[in-house]
């Protein structure tokens, strides 16, 4: 088989093995590769046996026949001052002819008899006196086949190229043993690509750089699939399949949880934007609905500033806000706003009379509805959090989740821990301090964002580091 070699031009070495691998097959073997610009150039070539190097081959195609007369210089010269013609052979005498010069086998290192000293010695043959009589070396038996002499192998193949025997044989042996140290290092290449650990250590670090922590790529990696990790073409394939992998550990709700109306009550550790979600929710429900449609409620009566701030903000939606700071207060302020359609509930956070109210929450009916609690998910809150909120509020658990602040977060890692761990409906995702600053969450939506922060987050310690460097 003769050995083609081909060129292949690929943006990384992954995409260029596997270009050699669609058209060469899996047995091809790889040459050498080099960077050209922005390009990786790989030289590869099709599957060839080392018999086809094989210098027996050659030889066997090449013998020559010489006669076995062996004359020497004396009988040869004897034939020649006899002056005689050289006697005619019979058709029933074997004649082979020389396949090459004589020149050229002296060349080669080889001693044969030219065909001038075959004519001679059949000549001196013929003399009177010496029919009859055997020539040194030569038989007068008419049908006696001649010897054939084959020339050595390695002395021939000399004549057949340039470079001589040994150096062939040597090219042979290193192109055999290049052969042999290209394909072990391609199977270990195949292995290290099939090293599921491996792979699984390449996706726990890329997801590391989301900001995700070690128990929530636990989860995650209980659902990985290496071989199709590995199937992908190019590092943006391969980020996502990652990005799916997160979107199957994720729920959203089915449709705007608000539209319906209801009463729902927002809890969540201090700081995380209840106040200000409660009044994005409302400003969103009474644009569509009228603001007679909703009516809102605070517990915050002993944070400073906690009452105040909700109060304001109703004024500004020309919203009626009612206060409760224990849960029979709630309880009246809950009949005032029956009426409504939609009734949110502000709480101040995890003490025990925010607990205990909620409790009371629970246990009421309005108008045949129950108050469902939704849990305050901040992006830039501690990982863990969220989790004691959940662990508080069993007694009602939560009946979706709002993810706040992921305009202030440097990654989303915490945010999508808590969801993944809690596996709550997300809602909305609220992406700035202003009113309208909340949207309807959408997984495609959220993972694009949080690979964007990824990048951004990338690039900045990219330019410090650079930075750091100029000054050094």
């Amino acid at each position: 088989m003769m050995m083609e070699i081909k060129r292949f031009l690929a943006d990384n070495v992954r995409e260029g093995m596997l270009s050699v691998r669609s058209v060469l097959g899996p047995d091809a073997v790889i040459l050498s590769n080099r960077r050209i610009g922005d390009k990786i150039e790989i030289l590869a070539t099709n599957e060839f046996e080392a018999e086809s190097l094989d210098v027996s081959t050659a030889v066997k195609k090449s013998q020559v026949e010489v006669t076995a007369f062996g004359a020497s210089a004396a009988s040869v010269g004897r034939a020649q001052i006899v002056g005689e013609q050289p006697a005619i052979p019979t058709p029933t005498e074997p004649v082979s002819p020389l396949p090459m010069t004589a020149p050229t086998l002296a060349a080669g290192g080889v001693e044969v008899a030219s065909t001038a000293a075959e004519s001679n010695a059949s000549k001196l043959a013929q003399e009177p006196g010496l029919r009859g009589q055997a020539v040194p070396g030569h038989t007068t038996e008419m049908n006696t086949p001649r010897q054939t002499v084959a020339v050595p192998q390695l002395r021939q193949v000399a004549t057949l190229h340039p470079m001589g025997a040994a150096a062939l044989s040597d090219l042979q042996n290193e192109l055999v043993g290049l052969k042999s140290l290209l394909v072990d290092e391609l199977a270990k290449l195949k292995a290290r690509a099939l090293d599921s650990d491996d792979v699984i250590q390449q996706a726990r670090i890329r997801l590391s750089d989301l900001g995700l922590q070690p128990a929530s790529l636990d989860q995650l990696m209980m659902h990985f699939d290496a071989n199709q990790f590995i199937a992908c073409e190019t590092v943006c394939d391969e980020w996502q399949q990652l990005l799916k992998l997160i979107g199957t550990q994720l729920q959203v709700t089915d449709e705007s949880l608000l539209d319906a109306g209801g009463v729902f009550a927002v809890i969540g550790s201090t700081g995380v934007g209840k106040t200000t979600t409660v009044a994005k929710l409302a400003a969103r429900y009474a644009l569509k609905n009228g603001r007679d449609s909703v009516a809102l409620i605070t517990t915050d009566a002993f944070k400073m500033g906690g009452q105040d701030q909700l109060m304001t903000l109703g004024k500004l939606l020309d919203l009626p806000v009612q206060v409760a700071v224990d849960a029979n207060q709630l309880t009246e302020a809950l009949q005032q706003v029956a009426d409504k359609s939609l009734v949110l509930i502000d709480s101040a956070g995890m003490s025990e009379r925010d607990i205990q109210i909620n409790r009371r929450l629970s246990e009421i009916e309005i108008g045949g509805r129950r108050a469902q609690n939704l849990l305050i998910v901040s992006s830039t809150s501690q990982l863990g959090l969220a989790d004691e909120v959940v662990k508080q509020y069993a007694h009602a658990p939560a009946a979706a989740a709002i993810l706040t602040k992921t305009d202030e977060a440097l990654n989303m890692g915490s945010g999508l821990a808590t969801l993944m761990k809690t596996q709550l409906p997300l809602a909305y995702v609220c992406h700035g301090q202003g009113i309208s600053d909340i949207k309807t969450a959408k997984i495609s939506s959220l993972l694009s964002e949080a690979f964007a922060m990824m990048k951004a987050s990338q690039h900045t310690s990219a330019n410090l580091k650079e930075g750091e460097q100029r000054h050094a």
